[in-house]
């Protein structure tokens, strides 16, 4: 059992799993262990670090409970290593998909393995809303919808950070109130940016995938200012970039960045600053910015950060104390309540019962209570049915209630997307946020992909 191993005895059957999947069968490698293969379930996925030993963490109880044992392989290069295993036909019995794009094109090809024989339906709709249920749906090769994924982790995305440490009073109860819209979000932000310094934290860099910090943005105003049907009919394809809507959406992000200092070394730092450092200078005294929109998941960032004046005390900032949220604003009062959200999907390519034993368990509150509860961790679950006390934090339980009493979700539109159509958006919003003149210029290229796809 993984549990038991030493860590060097996993090292290296980690390191020999991951060559059994990127070599073709030719080599004469089996995957899954070799001869014990029987009672190995193999998974791959791109959790590593602090993530992988909240997995692992779930993982445990499985084993001791069935004796079988789990090989988990964490990569950042997990898509590579997917589609070399596909390509060989050697995939891992399980894997973590990049995207509900993702998830439906493999459905619809027949390379996954429906879930409907795997999981309990009449659990999964008393531990998760209808909206959560959706996501983990798609069509098969006949385009009927099955199961095809557990969502194991799940983020807020529709989130606005701050600082209520160096937050000024007066500005944090406007911020904090139940009638918080777009346009007094608006006035704040003119009076923070009168104090000469930026109201908005902000990095787009993220190694090979930069720019979804971006596509966040023009996300959520989507979604919070055109509604769900508009959001949803643009990332079907059938809502044109060019469309007033989506336009509209560019234009008010534009907004946004110009509220920050400006000037061509400023826009090449908001390009080259990583996603994960942005939000420090909130923590800063004084602050260098004071909102940071970022999904949830960015609290592990914050909680690693040593302010300058606080480094010889080797203190970190502390949920609640030195940042908290607010929920992204509607357009106006009374608006339709949607929220962004972003999940990862854990799919099934190679069907054997023991296999189907590991996804179900995943998916029930038991395995998932196991990665949340644990200290520092930033996973939150979409099943309503693991207890909030069970969070380490006041900040997560928040966070999981406004996931789990949600009646409407979206989630994020470019993961979405078809992968060649977010791969666009991607690079469209780098280029827009470097020179915004070029706007119609982007959207009817955006709109030239959508066409292509659609043929």
């Amino acid at each position: 059992m993984r549990a038991l191993m030493s860590r060097s005895r996993w090292t290296a059957r980690r390191s020999a799993l991951l060559l059994m999947l990127v070599l073709p069968p030719a080599f004469g490698l089996t995957a899954c262990g070799g001869a014990d293969s029987s009672n190995s379930i193999t998974v791959l996925g791109t959790w590593t670090g602090e993530e992988e030993k909240g997995f692992l963490a779930m993982i445990d109880g499985f084993e001791e409970t069935t004796g079988l044992s789990v090989t988990y392989i964490g990569t950042r290069d997990a898509d590579a290593v997917l589609a070399s295993g596909l390509k060989n036909g050697n995939p891992p019995e399980l894997a973590v998909l990049a995207s509900p794009g993702e998830l439906r094109e493999q459905a619809a090809a027949g390379t996954l393995v429906s879930l409907d024989r795997a999981l309990d339906r009449k659990q999964l709709v008393s531990d998760y809303k209808p909206t959560w249920l959706d996501l983990m749906q798609a069509k098969g090769p006949s385009g009927q919808p099955h199961f095809y994924a557990v969502i194991v982790k799940a983020a807020l995305k529709s989130a606005i950070w701050y600082s209520p440490r160096n937050f000024p009073p007066p500005a944090r109860r406007v911020l904090t109130s139940p009638k918080l819209t777009w346009d007094r979000l608006n006035t704040l932000i003119e009076q923070l940016t009168a104090t000469g310094r930026s109201p908005w934290c902000m990095g787009m860099e993220d190694t090979s995938n930069s720019g979804w910090p971006a596509t966040d943005w023009v996300e959520d105003i989507v979604l919070h200012h055109a509604g769900r049907d508009t959001y949803d009919g643009w990332v079907a394809g059938t809502v044109p970039w060019t469309s007033p809507p989506i336009r509209r959406a560019w234009e008010t992000f534009g907004r946004v960045i110009r509220s920050r200092p400006t000037g061509r070394g400023a826009l090449r730092s908001l390009l080259l600053t990583n996603f994960g450092s942005a939000g420090q200078p909130m923590f800063e005294r004084p602050p260098g910015c004071f909102l940071e929109h970022q999904g949830s998941f960015i609290t592990g960032f914050y909680a690693r950060h040593e302010p300058r004046l606080a480094a010889a005390a080797k203190t970190h900032p502390q949920p609640g104390k030195d940042f908290d949220f607010v929920r992204f604003p509607p357009l106006s009062p009374g608006s339709e309540r949607a929220d962004q959200v972003a999940g990862d999907l854990l799919a099934m390519f190679r069907d054997t019962p023991e296999a189907r034993r590991l996804i179900a368990y995943l998916a029930t509150p038991k395995a998932q209570a196991a990665w949340i509860r644990r200290p520092g961790s930033t996973a939150i679950s979409a099943s309503h049915r693991v207890p909030s006390r069970l969070y380490p934090v006041a900040v997560s339980r928040r966070v999981a209630t406004a996931l789990t009493e949600a009646n409407e979700v979206r989630f994020d539109a470019s993961d979405s997307m078809p992968p060649v159509m977010a791969a666009a958006f991607s690079r469209a919003v780098l280029e827009y946020v470097s020179d915004p003149s070029r706007l119609n210029h982007l959207l009817r290229q955006l709109d030239t992909v959508r066409t292509a796809g659609a043929g």
